[in-house]
């Protein structure tokens, strides 16, 4: 029994022996939040063996690494001499710096971010500021849409929420992260938006697409008229249900606000292609379903020139007409200019309309052709010409 014992106590010596034992870095920071390229700065924090160890400090920039400085602990503790932050930056970008001990993989080092302008430096907070994923969301006209959007590291403090290219209506709380909408009964459509999140320096975004369902009107009791009419061999303008004596925009009112007048019409004159023709009205330039009529259309060609996932979006959804039909403008009209055409009595002679005399180029006008140097009509008779004796 002594003998086993005793053996097991030299192989736990031994395994001591083998296994070294790591101090790493616990924590890393520099002095200041934000400096010039005129300051220096100090790098320090804390280990987690009190014994003596050498630290290393490998700095990178945008174009691979730029410095590397060495320091001890004391205790537990260590400290960098001051650096110039001048032998550190020189173009715009983010810069790391690594801090590990010499037992210590460099990979596992304590890193630390500053992002660098003209401006000066500033240094990135350590942790991610990511969103937790929304997702795309439906509603319906005049039913509200709330969600609260969050941050995936809950121990984040300092944190401000926002809205970009969102719906008129549309708020979030910039603390809490609620989202409220209401939609209108006339926001019906898609809506492409962003929802922002920032922290400091930080910042992450969602894009997101709210879809907003057309909701139908209340029906009504409809007194429908007592005979259907057959579809005619030619259109009656206006139709044979409307009464001439009354206002034809009535018609148009019912139709775009009773459901069942509207339903009775589609069914029983499918022949005329909208109630506006049916009546004899030209019907007004209709502005697609997402558009609010309280925007400048222009918003929305800037938009769909300008965001590629917009455009995505707009080409799915209405292949039919063009984002200047969908918001009612004009699509402008695109002028080449002409080249190699000159006016009347020039002519391109090595690129330069010159002006010239038809003759003296032994050219003549529409109709006729040069003969000798006379422009002679084209397919004249000419007289033949006898001898001063032949007189017959």
């Amino acid at each position: 029994m002594r003998t086993k014992v005793g053996l097991f106590s030299v192989f736990s010596l031994i395994i001591l022996m083998i296994i070294p034992a790591y101090a790493d870095v616990d924590i890393a920071t520099i002095d200041k939040e934000t400096f010039t390229i005129n300051d220096t700065f100090t790098i320090s924090g804390t280990v987690s063996d009190i014994e003596r160890v050498t630290l290393a400090a490998v700095m990178k920039g945008p174009s691979g690494e730029k410095l590397n400085k060495n320091a001890f602990s004391y205790q537990g503790e260590f400290s960098f001499m001051p650096i110039d932050a001048g032998l550190l930056f020189e173009s715009k970008g983010t810069y790391t710096i690594n801090v590990f001990t010499e037992n210590q993989p460099s990979e596992s080092g304590f890193i630390i971010k500053i992002e660098y302008d003209r401006n000066g430096a500033t240094v990135l907070p350590n942790y991610v500021l990511e969103l937790k994923e929304i997702g795309n969301k439906l509603v319906d006209e005049t039913e509200k849409l709330s969600f609260t959007a969050s941050v995936t590291d809950s121990s984040i403090e300092e944190i401000e929420f926002s809205l970009k290219n969102h719906p008129s209506g549309a708020t979030i709380n910039k603390d809490t992260g609620v989202f409220s909408w209401t939609p209108t009964d006339t926001q019906s459509g898609g809506y492409i938006f962003d929802i922002v999140v920032k922290s400091g320096v930080l910042e992450d975004r969602e894009t997101i697409t709210v879809n907003v369902n057309d909701k139908p009107e209340s029906e009504e009791t409809v007194t429908e008229p007592e005979e259907t009419v057959t579809e005619p061999e030619e259109l009656e303008i206006p139709a044979p249900f409307v009464d001439e004596s009354k206002n034809p925009q009535s018609y148009v009112d019912r139709y775009n606000s009773e459901s069942r007048y509207k339903e009775w019409f589609d069914v029983n004159y499918p022949e005329y292609t909208s109630i506006y023709e049916a009546v004899g009205l030209e019907a007004p330039k209709e502005l697609a379903s997402f558009v609010d009529p309280d925007l400048d259309p222009q918003h929305y060609i800037d938009r769909y020139n300008n965001e590629a996932i917009y455009k995505e979006w707009f080409d799915r959804i209405y292949p039919e007409i063009t984002i200047y039909e969908a918001v009612g403008l004009e699509e402008p009209i695109i002028e080449e200019s002409d080249f190699g055409n000159c006016g009347e009595g020039t002519r391109l002679i090595d690129g330069v309309c010159t002006i010239f005399n038809e003759i003296e180029y032994g050219q003549c006008g529409e109709g006729t052709e040069l003969v000798g140097k006379v422009c002679e009509i084209i397919g004249k008779t000419k007289v033949n010409e006898k001898p001063w004796w032949q007189f017959w």
